[in-house]
């Protein structure tokens, strides 16, 4: 855990289940959600930590590969893609059941929700396509083409807009919500791996793994405006909310790199 006022390592939280993977936290900042697998696919399973005791509270087995999980905006479902059996479980935060099992196309890495948190999407990297998810009747809406192996996605918090990196191709999918099509493709750093959008849904940030950078893209021109040198092998970035702060995290060099955004 980073302390975001003065950048340091406030609290260590060991993980026993297995090693940890991907961070999801509920809305409320109370619950952090971790997804825990192993290269031999052995172990599969979403650890539940209280924030405030920085303490595992529960175990949630999953049947295949956990990727990034995603909690609802109003914090009562986790969707949780299945990576090898192309299958997002949705999970009932009250009681940590699994509730169903919503089939999508093969290799689901990444959801998120519209603001509404009516529709999820999922980026389904060895398909090249994005699953649009009807979160009330748990059924596939539609299937987006998007570019090679799209590894994450955001949904833009205010305009009709969802953003895909597509790893294998060194680009950006910019997804009109309401056509549900692909209106823009960005070039950007090889091997982008996660985006996030600012929270006026101006700019995106997209972090390139091969390339050691992020890209910064202006949602109106769809270019890339600037492009900032980080770590070795910068794999995730999440924004601090109503700040103008960022972290990403450096595989490659174990660290994280702070950005200021005002700048």
């Amino acid at each position: 855990m980073v302390n975001t006022a003065d950048n340091h390592v406030s609290a260590t939280i060991p993980i026993v289940a297995g090693p940890p993977q991907f961070l999801a936290f509920a809305p409320d900042g109370r619950t952090l959600y971790v997804s825990i697998f192993n290269d031999q696919r052995t172990i599969h399973s979403i650890e539940v930590l209280d924030t405030g005791s920085n303490s595992v509270v529960a175990t949630i087995p999953q049947t295949a590969r956990p990727y990034l999980p995603a909690v609802t905006p109003d914090g009562t479902r986790l969707y949780v893609p299945n990576h090898d059996v192309a299958e997002v479980s949705v999970i009932d935060t009250a009681t940590n059941a699994v509730i169903a099992q919503i089939g999508v196309a093969p290799n689901p890495h990444w959801v998120d929700f519209s603001p509404d948190g009516s529709h999820a999407y999922t980026a389904n990297h060895e398909s090249n396509l994005i699953s649009v998810i009807d979160t009330t009747t748990l059924s596939v809406l539609n299937t987006i083409p998007v570019g090679m192996s799209p590894h994450s996605v955001a949904v833009n918090p205010h305009r009709p807009l969802v953003a895909n990196v597509n790893y294998d191709s060194a680009s950006v999918s910019i997804i009109d919500t309401i056509t549900q099509k692909v209106i823009a493709t960005i070039p950007v750093g090889q091997n982008p791996q996660d985006i996030a959008w600012a929270p006026d849904g101006r700019f995106a940030y997209v972090v390139n793994q091969g390339s050691h950078t992020v890209s910064i893209i202006d949602s109106i021109t769809n270019r890339v405006t600037t492009t900032i040198p980080t770590g070795a092998g910068p794999t995730s970035i999440a924004l601090v909310p109503n700040s103008r702060q960022a972290y990403v995290s450096n595989l490659d060099s174990k660290t994280l790199t702070v950005l200021d955004l005002a700048r």
